[in-house]
């Protein structure tokens, strides 16, 4: 196994080359992903036709399995063993069926019943979150392994998340864009699935075939799903960091999936969706080199807490803006980028730290188990958040492509406000707090040096 000499513990360097082709890979999963979290509910319910009451089961249903597949799929990562490693076989196997899947999602079947039409957008929503979740556990279980660094793992996160931003941004401009270059709606959806599913395969490739694992040949987890939850669950650093990413995500989540239906009916704006989403992801991007500088001279929390206290100012803004102000909606969707790079970045650079914790303490590599159970609370939290959404749609009486009426305007409202806002908050109570600090995770790698030298020399 490869171990990190005590002498070298206080500064770590990745190569470009490496941090650039993992950043890379995660342009796979932000294009599909902000394609799916932006559209996804609005293409059931305004494109498709299925009505909020039988879309809403679509969205939790499947949003439980996205939960529950996560940890299941994790400790199933930490247990292979293969020629190629623990993480790169998912890069190479599931890759095409993750494409596939994806643009499964965008096809409107001939099917005539609701029932019906709701069963197989299920059933497709269970096919690529099962791929996805094949492919973003394993991804994620990377950043630990390439680097230890407590700054370095801030500035990889760096690199991945301003690859993610331009997928996102490419994603959420294509629908918009290329949609309007149809007759049908429907078939720029297609299109725009079936280029963003092709294009998702390269990047997962190129990082199977550059990237080297450095710990393929650890000891091999052999504990069970429930004493994996147990076990992970004792890490109390763990807990809090799981806490600041589900609080901080649902809320993008929800503002992602209600963005369409705000900026349509609230705002008044459908015009200039693409505008508006195009200076959001913008606006985030910039934001992601101002979000790793601010990390590595305040600190992880202050950083996190500064980012996420301006996006909250802009959340309940939003809340009572008047149509008619479209200069203000673009300003402000400029002005959230900061938030949500903080909300990108902070929260998959303090996971990793909690890796090392647990690694003292069982002497196992866990990061598979981690990052499944982290994204499965995560999960839960956003499925039954976005079901809630439609279900509130559904008893304000929404209807497509109509003016909505007062209380779901309202509705409308609460949703994009003060609902994230509040989640928010709790994000940034729960960072103020959060345990391991630069100083504290460097302890842990000193003692775990230390640890496994002697480990090695008894071997």
């Amino acid at each position: 196994m490869v171990t990190t000499p005590i002498s070298s513990l206080k500064s770590e360097r990745l190569p470009f080359r490496t941090k650039l082709i993992y950043g890379l890979a995660d342009w796979s999963n932000s294009s599909t992903s902000t394609i799916f979290g932006f559209f996804f509910a609005f293409f059931m319910t305004d494109v498709a036709k299925l009505p909020p009451l039988y879309a809403a089961p679509v969205l939790l249903m499947g949003g439980i399995w996205d939960a529950i597949n996560d940890p299941l799929f994790g400790v199933l990562a930490d247990r292979v063993r293969s020629r190629w490693g623990r993480r790169r076989p998912f890069f190479l196997f599931v890759t095409v069926p993750f494409a596939i899947a994806f643009i499964l999602l965008w096809w409107i079947p001939p099917i005539s019943t609701h029932i019906g039409l709701a069963a197989y957008y299920l059933v497709a929503y269970l096919l690529f979150d099962s791929s996805y979740t094949l492919l973003a556990v394993p991804y994620n279980a990377l950043t630990p392994e390439l680097t230890e660094d407590y700054d370095e793992r801030t500035r990889l996160n760096g690199y991945r998340m301003t690859f993610s931003m331009l997928g996102g941004l490419l994603g959420a401009l294509s629908i918009p864009l290329v949609t309007g270059l149809f007759s049908e709606i429907k078939t720029g959806y297609m299109v725009v699935a079936v280029a963003f599913g092709i294009m998702a395969i390269f990047p997962y490739l190129l990082l199977f075939f550059n990237i080297k694992e450095s710990y393929s040949d650890t000891p091999q987890v052999e504990e069970n799903l429930f004493r994996g939850f147990i076990t992970t669950f004792r890490n109390r650093a763990f807990r809090f960091a799981a806490g600041i990413y589900m609080t901080a995500w649902v809320a993008i989540s929800l503002a992602s999936a209600l963005f369409q239906y705000y900026v349509t009916y609230v705002v008044l704006m459908p015009k200039q969706l693409d505008i508006i989403l195009g200076l959001l992801q913008l606006g985030a991007l910039v934001c992601i080199p101002v979000m790793v500088w601010m990390s590595n001279r305040l600190g992880k929390q202050k950083a996190y807490i500064i980012g996420l206290s301006w996006w909250t100012v802009v959340m309940l803004i939003l809340a009572v803006i008047q149509p008619g102000h479209q200069a203000l909606v673009f300003v402000l969707a400029v002005s959230v980028g900061l938030g949500v790079a903080a909300a990108h970045v902070v929260p998959w650079s303090m996971v990793p730290d909690v890796i090392e914790v647990d690694e003292l303490e069982t002497g196992k590599r866990r990061e598979g188990t981690y990052y499944g159970f982290l994204v499965f609370i995560q999960k839960t939290g956003v499925a039954f958040t976005l079901a809630f959404m439609q279900w509130i749609l559904n008893i304000t009486h929404y209807v497509p492509g109509v003016a909505q009426s007062k209380d779901t305007l309202t509705a409308m409202r609460m949703l994009m406000g003060p609902f994230p806002a509040a989640l928010l908050v709790v994000s940034m109570i729960l960072a103020w707090k959060y345990p391991l600090t630069k100083k504290r995770h460097l302890e842990v790698r000193k003692e775990l040096a230390i640890k496994r030298a002697t480990r090695e020399s008894k071997d």
